[in-house]
């Protein structure tokens, strides 16, 4: 009866020792196991196809080829190949993800931040390093080299009485920036610009008429490959300005051709079912602006 009695009371102990190693603790919370999502590429893209340049895609989306060369890391002469994408808006803009701290005191968010702040430093100074374009850098459009004359020691000792005559420096950025367009064909404006609709002009003219550069610079664009452009020649006059005679007739010139102002580069056509015209654009930092604004009076 005692052995008995003895047992049943060692096993209502042990059963209560297991009951309570099992118990939870209410204040106890497991470690949560979610994981925010990465961040998603919203990105837009463009499928490089035959005939495609650089400068004919900045001008599609209204961009500056330099800054969607750097986006793309393509360094001059801007060379891209068929099937190539390539990227339309700025790498990760607006989906960088937000460092995130969980059950960790002020001292070791401090303490992480800083550790962010210096690997991101570290990059930046490796970055310096590489030869290609960096992705998030964003052109200086101010920038305008600086050409330093050479210094002539000992000049020779001037004779007589005439003026002495100043060096001028043909290279100089600050002259090449002062352009002076003209019409590209003279005629009736048939459709004014808009920046929403018509991002230049549409100048009325005959069949086959010539049309002449508006100023001197590049050929980097002559095809048909810009749907609603038809033949379309683009003009690189300066590291601002662009100009684009569309839907021409004939194209004279080829990519790669030095033109002259007023030089002759190709004939007017027609769009569509409409009365022949050539369309006239004037693109600055890749964005359209008015031509009438840049034209002289007729």
């Amino acid at each position: 009866m005692t052995s008995t009695f003895a047992k049943l009371i060692f096993l209502a102990v042990l059963s209560a020792l297991l009951n309570g190693c099992t118990s939870v603790s209410p204040d106890y919370a497991p470690a949560s196991t979610h994981y925010p999502e990465p961040p998603k590429d919203e990105t837009k893209y463009y499928q490089v196809k035959k005939g495609d340049t650089l400068y004919a895609i900045s001008l599609i989306y209204d961009l500056d080829y330099r800054q969607l060369a750097q986006w793309n890391r393509i360094v001059p002469p801007y060379t891209i190949e068929i099937g190539q994408k390539i990227r339309l808006s700025e790498p990760n803009a607006g989906n960088k993800p937000t460092p995130i701290y969980e059950h960790t005191d002020a001292g070791a968010q401090k303490k992480a931040k800083q550790n962010i702040a210096a690997a991101t430093a570290t990059n930046r100074i490796g970055a310096q390093k590489n030869t290609a374009i960096p992705l998030n850098a964003r052109p200086n459009l101010s920038y305008r080299p600086v050409y330093k004359i050479p210094t002539i020691n000992n000049p020779p000792a001037k004779t007589g009485s005439s003026p002495q005559k100043k060096s001028i420096i043909s290279i100089d950025n600050a002259t090449m920036l002062k352009l002076n367009f003209q019409w590209p064909v003279k005629g009736k404006i048939l459709k004014s610009f808009s920046q929403d609709d018509n991002k230049g002009i549409d100048i009325a003219a005959a069949m086959g008429q010539n049309v002449s550069a508006a100023e001197g610079g590049k050929v980097v664009y002559s095809g048909q490959g810009l749907i609603g452009y038809g033949n379309l020649l683009i003009i690189k006059h300066n590291d601002l300005y662009l100009s684009a005679y569309a839907n021409n007739s004939q194209l004279l010139v080829t990519e790669g051709y030095t033109v002259e102002k007023g030089e002759v580069i190709a004939k007017v056509g027609q769009a569509g079912s409409n009365k022949t015209s050539l369309h006239f654009e004037i693109r600055k930092n890749g964005k359209p602006v008015n031509p009438l604004d840049l034209l002289p009076g007729k």
